[in-house]
């Protein structure tokens, strides 16, 4: 399977693609039952079953386990690749679907970052923001220390959702805001690494609903603006078996488990800040006079490591 022209352009116009078709419906099914026994034990019928005699549902959320961030576990399984399941784990080996996010990424040179499966539950969700406008946020800091750039195409990475059933307007389909991917880095650094309200980016276009059918997948820049929203029907669910995969050229500095996420961050901001550009290369920094250093990306690294000499970089 290859892109149009047309998918081609929209993607990297858009920031985000809907691939339809890339998994037949069998191995959704196969993938979607051995995901609800990760999540809730059994089949999400009776989760649903357990909640109407009881009236309550128990957040289905992993819990993470690790000193180095990962996803988490839940109390049934492993919800970080791989997770032991064939039915999910052999997603990665869909050839087509490989072949598409090397288009996407501009090179047969990809790279792993990340995989997990990403679960919402109805009656029991939790994940979006209490208004429709907040909550909007970019994931490249999921699988880099570094700030989006204006280098769209070359130093962000694809992230990726499966879709293993149908996913309706009323299903909480993730909002994205298309273009946003190449507003990233301005908006960033303007309002200090964070969106609290993106009626404060008039610049944005209207958000949009990512609805898919089962077997679509769904690719995004990691630069794009996207939030969760609500279920309005809280009698369904949304599960995506999810991947990150970079550019090879990038990979150093793009990837799973990075050492600056979590309890680690502690110790390892102030050591990056203080330590010399030959030694933060050996942690997978772009070396000085790397193309990546342009005035936005220094700006969104002084806002991260405020106590960093960046005069190497600037030459």
């Amino acid at each position: 399977m290859k892109l149009t022209r047309d998918q081609l352009d929209a993607f990297h116009r858009d920031g985000y693609i809907m691939v339809e078709d890339v998994f037949n419906p069998e191995e959704m099914s196969a993938a979607l039952r051995d995901m609800e026994k990760i999540f809730y034990g059994n089949s999400f019928a009776e989760f649903l079953a357990e909640f109407d005699r009881t009236g309550k549902a128990d957040s289905v959320e992993p819990s993470a386990t690790h000193s180095v961030t990962h996803y988490g576990d839940t109390p049934y399984g492993r919800t970080q690749f791989p997770t032991g399941y064939d039915a999910l784990d052999r997603l990665i080996e869909n050839e087509d679907y490989l072949d598409i996010y090397a288009e996407c990424l501009g090179t047969a040179d990809i790279s792993y970052c990340n995989a997990h499966l990403f679960m919402r539950a109805g009656p029991s969700d939790q994940r979006h923001a209490e208004h429709l406008w907040q909550g909007y946020h970019a994931d490249h800091g999921t699988n880099t220390f570094l700030p989006p750039s204006y280098a769209v195409g070359s130093f962000d990475y694809v992230n990726s959702g499966v879709y293993l059933h149908d996913v309706d307007e009323d299903g909480a389909p993730m909002h994205v805001i298309p273009g946003s991917h190449r507003q990233a880095a301005d908006v960033l650094v303007r309002l200090g690494g964070g969106i609290n309200d993106i009626r404060d980016v008039p610049e944005f276009a209207k958000p949009v609903p990512t609805n898919g059918k089962a077997g679509s997948v769904l690719l995004s820049s990691s630069y794009l603006i996207h939030a969760a929203v609500p279920f309005t029907n809280k009698r369904k669910q949304r599960a995506f078996w999810t991947l990150s995969l970079a550019r090879g050229d990038t990979s150093r500095w793009t990837k799973l488990a990075n050492p600056w996420l979590g309890p680690e961050q502690q110790f390892f901001q102030p050591f990056w800040e203080k330590t010399t550009p030959r030694v933060r290369t050996l942690f997978g920094w772009p070396e000085p006079g790397h193309p990546y250093y342009t005035d936005i990306t220094l700006n969104g690294i002084a806002q991260r490591f405020p106590d960093m000499d960046l005069t190497p970089y600037r030459a």
